[in-house]
């Protein structure tokens, strides 16, 4: 039943900080496949450039709402399901 509970919190925050993530993550991406240049100290790194920069960190926040979605349902199954078949003489 904890690891269901755990589940849902890592997803409820996940779903706070979905906007955040999917930049911190475009940014790792664009670095990693050197899509993007030198980093000008003016510009925060994270921040999307372009229209297609901003679309991309799009994609990246509904994958993250995805999983979002999949964490929590799945806790939730794991809460019922424990709270279900939990057997009488278990003693808990």
């Amino acid at each position: 039943m904890a690891l269901g509970l755990v589940f849902i919190g890592i997803g409820l925050v996940w779903l706070l900080f979905r906007r955040p993530i999917a930049r911190r993550q475009h940014w790792i991406t664009s670095q990693m496949i050197g899509r993007r240049g030198e980093l000008s100290e003016s510009e925060p790194p994270h921040e999307a450039d372009t229209e297609a920069g901003e679309e991309r960190v799009r994609g990246f926040e509904m994958l993250g709402v995805f999983f979002c979605a999949v964490m929590i349902v799945g806790g939730l199954l794991i809460v019922v399901l424990t709270l279900i078949l939990r057997s009488p003489w278990a003693g808990e």
